[in-house]
């Protein structure tokens, strides 16, 4: 845009223009539009598309220059078989099933533009369009048939129009603009409403009145081939064909036929079983030989009609040919060979196996004599049974004499039944003395399955070796089990080698093979051990800590299991040694000392007693105490520590106003691990320096309100100075701040800083009194105090609050009591330091501190528990005497006798088992009372083990069984 601008003065004037240049912003108001082509939306999938297969592209258009197009499904036709990417557009399918051949599957899909809103729930989109989708293939889709053009020598717009003359109006329209003409609704060659060739007018107009003119357009239509081969008849059949016709012969026709045309609609034929072929006029013929025994008598196959189409279509028919049986087939086994066991102690008459023959043609199957090499005598098989299509004959090959009778018994071991072909062994005595047996069974049909069968017999012959199996009637023993005692350091990585544990097995084969396993012990979660199936090397299964829940002593069951059908166990418990490793440094109460001196303690008076707990055991939990002075050495003149109680005495007058020392605590392990702490003692300072105050200002300082000289106020703050008598003097002054109160306040007093050792049982019960412990307040006219049990870093330092005090007043004292507050355990934890704290009422609370010690005594509080079930065997007729397992069980007590154990039969009217056995009280072994037969064959047994010589005796009961095997001796 240009504007002038002019002056309205005197003539003469001058003028400018200026050009201006203004920016249409474009408001979102345009909605999108879908450019995909040609129309209706049409696409095809595979029939096998694996999920995520793309289909089909959506595209729009939206003319506004900030749109946001998003793609939608708004109606699912298909059941779920397809998504829509929102952003791309890309139709995928979204299941894994097949897709059905010529189905069509329908979607309405849109797009909307998210950034062109219409209120707060709709955007600006498309009309809902319909995709079509078809599995497998679709004819090729016409959208633009052809275009048209006319000139106007007016230099006018032209409008085109379309008349169709004859059939076929509505079927094509013109674009009246473009004059490109387009199809308006499907074709179809085959419709005989629809004619083949069409004839229309297109004419031209000009706007505003112009001139028009027309031309004539013809649109030819040709086929294709959308139309697949019909069979007349859903399916063929043809019955009482011979199984043994020739080859060639032909057996049935079938008949397709095509609505297209030309060679779209000619047809060849293919069948799916090779055992037929088919002609182009569709007769069926056998190109292989039939047999009636398969297939139930019948073929059933699938004749596919072809087309001569680009791309071809198909059709089917289910063809289905039933067939006379001949006798033409011999009697088949089940196996050619047959490989059953059987036990060496079994018994007469024991089953051995079944063999099964059976006929293709339906014949019965009878027993017809036969001869071997080693029996030439005929061996005749019989016996009542259920029918079966299988009658057998048996020849032992390993035997040289044979009988024949109707008892179904022979000269050898074994008998077959005719009926049912069932083997066993001979109903007299039995002696299986080899490995194997090898068995020659023969089966004779009679050919009465069809018209002229008989005049022709088949007969066939199976092997059957009868392996003489091991009985599994001897368990695992360790026989080193009682020299076993491992030790292992604790802290070692978790599988380190404990010991490598052995059992044998007497028996022969699987049933002699072992493996071993850890058996769990009662109330334990997890295995500490972990044992090779194979070679029997035991190892940890964890890193054991010895001052721990592991302890000193840790039990392992070694389970050896052999490989027969029911296995045999056997077990091994023994004890590991958890051997302590110095792997705890001594840790003190508290992280630094700081105690007041009086300047005039006299020589050997016990100034601060440190304290150092150590969690290890024997020489590695032992500590002693050594002193040093890391910033004055001198300062070790004036002071010593008691090498074991930690005392630290004054050996020399005190000289200075502080003293800083350093406690060292050892164990007496190896290497030896310690621990240090600082102590700071502030004692009265002398005057043989220049004056020093310790403080740069004192206060607040308390004073009685019953002062007699001045004016009393609540505080006063004076300047106190020091000089000394040198030459010339020194001087130095500081501030001191009163507070005035109503009362002396001095530190509380203990009656005994050190109480204990105090011996208490471990088994004292939760809220019993330990000690009673008293404290002045130090000040006279205010006794009261309070006390506190401080809780240390360490389980023996009370970190836990295993003990709590409780505080009580009695003829005008205050004590504290120390009591129970958790159950305590030797095992544990066995001993424990204990420091309380008490402060008075003062306006100004002073405390002071003392050490209680408290040393548990083990009872006799852990039940005796065994390490496993027992579940034993034993022969009959045994003699007395015979061993038949050990037991074995743990006390986890921590001193002697309380975990010593002993063991004994429960004598009770239940416990059945105390006739028939005995047991050993120190060692567990179990031995027969008695010589047991077959009527015996299952007896129960209760024992028990007890803790000997404990304050309170424990004892734990355990129920098991032993098994009496009936083991038969034949008889001669």
């Amino acid at each position: 845009m240009t504007y002038d601008a002019a002056s309205f003065g005197a003539p003469g004037t001058d003028s400018d223009n200026q050009r201006v240049i203004i920016h249409v912003k474009d408001v979102n108001d345009e909605p999108p539009y879908f450019i995909n082509r040609p129309l209706p939306m049409q696409a095809v999938v595979q029939l096998n598309a694996p999920p995520n297969t793309p289909v089909f592209t959506l595209q729009a258009r939206d003319p506004d220059t900030d749109h946001n197009i998003h793609y939608f499904m708004v109606r699912d036709r298909t059941g779920g078989r397809f998504e829509v990417d929102e952003r791309s557009g890309v139709v995928r399918t979204k299941s894994a099933d097949p897709f059905q051949l010529d189905m069509e599957y329908v979607l309405y899909v849109k797009a909307e533009d998210q950034n062109g809103r219409l209120d707060d729930r709709k955007f600006q989109s498309t009309e809902e369009e319909r995709l079509s989708i078809v599995g497998g293939k679709r004819a090729p889709q016409f959208y633009i048939i052809i275009s048209v053009k006319a000139k106007s020598f007016a230099d006018r717009e032209i409008r085109y129009t379309l008349k169709a003359q004859g059939q076929g109006a509505g079927t094509f329209n013109i674009g009246p603009t473009t004059g490109i003409v387009k199809l308006a609704k499907e074709l179809d060659f085959e419709d005989l409403r629809q004619p083949h060739v069409y004839s229309l007018i297109v004419t031209a107009t000009e706007d505003s009145g112009g001139f028009s003119t027309s031309v004539e357009l013809t649109i030819k239509v040709t086929d294709v081939n959308d139309n697949a081969p019909k069979f007349e008849l859903p399916d063929y059949q043809a019955h009482n064909i011979d199984e043994d016709i020739p080859l060639g012969t032909s057996i049935l026709r079938v008949k397709a036929t095509d609505s297209d045309s030309g060679s779209n609609s000619e047809i060849e034929y293919q069948v799916s079983d090779s055992h037929f072929i088919v002609d182009s006029s569709g007769v069926v013929s056998n190109s292989k030989q039939l047999d009636a025994d398969n297939n139930n008598a019948y073929y059933e196959f699938v004749v596919t009609a072809k087309d001569k189409g680009e791309p071809p279509k198909t059709g089917t028919t289910t063809v289905r040919i039933y067939t006379k049986n001949k006798n033409d087939e011999e009697p088949k086994f089940s196996q050619q060979v047959y490989t059953p066991n059987v036990d060496e102690n079994a018994g007469p008459n024991t089953l051995v196996t079944t063999v099964v023959a059976s006929d293709k043609d339906g014949d019965s199957v009878n027993e017809d004599d036969f001869d071997t090499p080693d029996s030439p005598d005929d061996l005749q098989a019989c016996g009542d049974g259920p029918w079966v299509p299988d009658n057998h004959n048996l020849s032992d090959s390993q035997e040289s004499s044979s009988e024949s009778d109707c008892d179904n018994s022979r000269d050898g071991q074994f008998v077959i039944e005719e009926i049912t072909g069932v083997i066993r062994l001979h109903g007299k005595n039995i002696t299986l003395d080899r490995d194997k047996y090898e068995l020659n069974v023969t089966a004779v049909d009679d050919g009465a399955c069809c018209e002229g069968g008989k005049s022709t017999t088949h007969t066939s012959t199976a092997v059957v070796v009868v392996f003489i199996t091991d009985v599994n009637d001897n368990k695992p023993v360790f026989k080193d089990c009682g020299t076993y005692n491992p030790k292992v350091e604790e802290g070692a990585a978790n599988g380190s080698p404990v010991i490598k544990v052995q059992a044998t097995d007497d028996d022969k084969g699987v049933n002699g093979q072992v493996k071993y396993s850890i058996v769990q012990q009662p109330n334990q979660k997890g295995t500490k051990f972990q044992v090779n199936e194979e070679s029997g090397e035991v190892t940890t299964n964890k890193v054991f800590d010895r001052e721990g829940d592991d302890g000193k002593f840790v039990s392992v069951t070694v389970k050896a299991t052999d490989q027969g059908d029911p296995s045999l166990e056997g077990v091994c418990s023994f004890t590991v040694e958890i051997t302590d490793v110095n792997d705890n440094p001594p840790l003190f109460d508290r992280q630094k000392y700081v105690e007041n001196v009086k300047q005039d303690a006299s020589i050997g008076t016990n100034i601060l007693r440190v304290s150092a707990s150590d969690e290890d055991a024997d020489n590695n939990g032992v500590i002693v105490y050594s002193l040093s002075a890391p910033y004055d050495s001198q300062e070790l003149d004036y002071f010593e520590i008691q090498p074991e109680s930690g005392w630290i005495v004054l050996k020399k007058p005190l000289d200075r106003e502080k003293y800083r020392l350093r406690v060292r605590a050892s164990d007496k392990g190896d290497p030896i691990t310690s621990a240090d702490v600082d102590v700071e003692l502030d004692v009265v300072d002398r005057n043989n320096k220049p004056p020093h105050w310790d403080h740069a200002v004192y206060g607040p300082m308390l004073i009685k309100e019953n002062v007699t000289v001045g004016t009393i106020r609540e505080t006063y703050k004076l300047e106190a100075t020091a000089q000394d008598k040198g030459n010339p003097p020194l001087v130095r002054s500081v501030e001191v701040q009163i507070d005035v109160v109503d009362r002396a306040n001095n530190p509380p007093v203990w009656d005994h800083v050190v109480y204990g050792p105090i011996y208490i049982k471990e088994n004292m019960a939760v809220g019993a009194k330990v000690i009673s412990i008293k404290a002045s307040s130090g000040i006279k006219e205010n006794p009261v105090v309070f006390y506190r049990l401080m809780p240390g870093s360490t389980a023996q330092t009370n970190k836990y609050h295993t003990f709590y005090l409780q505080q009580r007043g009695e003829d005008g004292y205050t004590w504290a009591d120390i009591k129970v507050n958790h159950p305590l355990d030797y095992e544990t934890i066995k001993e424990y330091n204990l420091t309380v704290r008490v402060e008075n009422n003062g306006a100004q609370q002073l405390a002071s501190e003392a050490t209680v010690y408290i040393v548990l005594e083990d009872v006799n509080d852990e039940i005796p528990l065994f390490t496993e079930r027992e579940q034993e065997t034993v022969l009959e007729g045994e003699p007395i005497g015979t061993k038949v397992t050990q037991v074995n069980a743990i006390d986890k007590d921590g001193t002697s006798p309380n975990n010593q154990t002993f063991y004994y039969v429960v004598d009770s009217p239940r416990n059945e088992g105390k006739d028939y056995f005995e047991i050993n009280m120190q060692s567990g072994e179990i031995y027969t009372k008695v010589v047991f037969d077959q009527s015996q064959e299952k007896v129960n047994m209760r024992q028990c083990v007890g803790g000997g010589g404990g304050e309170a005796f424990k004892d734990h009961a355990l129920n098991w069984t032993l098994d009496a095997e009936l083991v038969f001796t034949p008889q001669v």
